[in-house]
């Protein structure tokens, strides 16, 4: 990991800056950069901000002289200039640094937000390319992927305005997989606990389709996370498929399960999807070679992923949806290349690529992603399956990064055209009010006059959340009503 030493006094604010951008970006590099100065003004005619610098990164010494005049264009607001600060100590890091990245100085989750104030500031789409490649330092690719998702994004943007999400979390698996940090707990230690959640999250799924009901807001999209919702037996599973449709009757609305292990597809919970309009569902093999299943800490084969996937078609869901990681430790381009073929000819509707990022929660360690193939090498390959994706009939819809993703990349949603899905728009994008229920679940309350969000977020752990949610739901409905009003 990078280390950084201060040999002069800045502003904490600065420090921040700095320190949060270096952990994000680069997971793995390894060094010393020892700042000597950075001091940064405000030009006193307006015309833009100036940063100086010097620092030495390895032995290598560097005095930057930085100047930004674009920030002076009338149509950015007081705001972008505050913004434009850390932005700037970001670019001098990366210059100190020596290093040129696919996503630049960006570090932030949603990088499409950016794309959109743009737009909404009122530059033109060349603008907007411009500026991300010269201001914002991102990869000629990277800019015109933005575009790109925000051309397939621009008519969800104009659902109803009195059109929510509904999200709802069941935390519990049949294993717990090493990269993962979600809230889910495996069957085997936590199984005892199912009942009491599912108790109190039936009664949240009552209070909050009847106030949903009471105040005019109309459910466009369920999705049902966690977790694995299907590890629940069929009969518990089925009850909660049936609760849900107390948020809409509408054939229309979406209604997405994840099935993420395979093994836990079976004829009864796709009967119980097919009983109560379940049209989208979600199984992740993440590889289909064994070998990496087993290290990745999962109970399946990848003839069990086949077998799930077949029944699934059998069972005529509409649209099916699979995940593939990038990055596992172990694996190579060779064995990317075959799980990326065998899902290509499995054909499903949606796709997610995601590139493996390191995380606290996680059981796998440090030392585990650096045993992950070469970033150069990473990138090329995710670059390659992108344009193969797209050569056989998807096309991106929706992105998101993560804090210290490897190789600087991003996690990217691919649909047939038509197929693209409503909730992970809203969710990824924060353009819509997506109300979480259930263990861990995050209610995101996004006000459509300034497109402020703010969270509620719901006890991660099972035991907690089922004697907790009672007594939580009077407070959280005046929470929701005071943001209506």
């Amino acid at each position: 990991m990078i280390r950084v030493e201060y040999q002069a006094a800045v502003p904490d604010w600065v420090r921040r800056t700095i320190d949060a951008f270096i952990i994000s970006i680069v997971p793995r590099a390894e060094g010393l950069l020892v700042l000597g100065k950075i001091d940064l003004s405000r030009e006193p005619d307006g015309s833009g901000l100036s940063l100086r610098a010097d620092g030495t990164f390895n032995g290598e010494h560097r005095e930057l002289c930085l100047e930004d005049r674009e920030i002076a264009d009338p149509r950015y607001q007081e705001a972008d200039w505050d913004k434009r600060r850390r932005e700037l100590v970001r670019g001098a890091v990366l210059d100190l640094l020596g290093l040129k990245l696919p996503w630049g100085i960006l570090t932030g989750v949603r990088p499409s937000k950016l794309y959109r104030h743009l737009q909404q500031a009122g530059f033109s789409p060349e603008e907007i390319a411009t500026k991300l490649q010269e201001v914002y330092r991102l990869s000629p690719e990277k800019a015109a992927l933005l575009q790109e998702i925000d051309s397939v994004q621009a008519p969800f943007m104009r659902a109803e305005p009195d059109g929510i999400g509904v999200y709802v979390g069941i935390p519990f698996c049949p294993t717990r997989c090493r990269y993962c940090s979600f809230p889910a707990y495996p069957l085997g230690t936590h199984g005892h606990l199912v009942a009491g959640f599912l108790r109190g999250l039936a009664e949240e799924i009552r209070f909050f389709a009847e106030f949903c009901r009471n105040n005019g807001l109309r459910v466009q999209t369920v999705y049902v996370g966690g977790g694995t919702p299907t590890s629940l037996v069929p009969g518990d599973f089925g009850r909660l498929l049936m609760a849900l449709r107390a948020f809409s009757t509408e054939d229309d609305m979406e209604f997405t399960v994840e099935a993420g292990r395979p093994e836990t597809v079976t004829p009864e919970h796709l009967q119980a999807c097919l009983d109560w309009g379940v049209n989208r569902i979600s199984v992740n093999p993440q590889t289909l070679h064994d070998r990496t299943l087993q290290r990745i800490g999962r109970c399946h084969t990848s003839a069990d992923i086949f077998a799930a996937v077949a029944r699934v078609r059998e069972a005529r869901i509409a649209v099916l949806n699979m995940d593939l990681i990038a990055g596992s430790p172990g694996e190579t381009t060779r064995d990317l290349d075959e799980t990326l073929d065998q899902i290509l000819t499995l054909a499903p509707e949606n796709l997610t690529i995601h590139t493996l990022a390191p995380k606290r929660a996680a059981q796998w360690d440090e030392e585990q992603f650096q045993e992950g193939m070469a970033d150069p090498e990473l990138a090329d390959w995710l670059e390659q399956a992108g344009q193969r994706i797209r050569q056989a009939g998807w096309r991106p819809y929706y992105l998101y990064r993560q804090r210290r993703i490897m190789a600087n990349q991003e996690n990217i949603g691919y649909a047939v055209p038509g197929r693209e899905s409503l909730y992970n728009i809203w969710m990824m994008e924060e353009t819509k009010t997506v109300l979480g229920l259930g263990g861990g679940a995050i209610t995101k309350w996004v006000d459509q006059r300034t497109g402020s969000v703010e969270r509620w977020s719901n006890p991660k752990c099972p035991a907690t959340y089922g004697q907790r949610i009672s007594a939580s739901l009077p407070e959280k409905a005046k929470w929701l009503r005071a943001h209506l009003n």
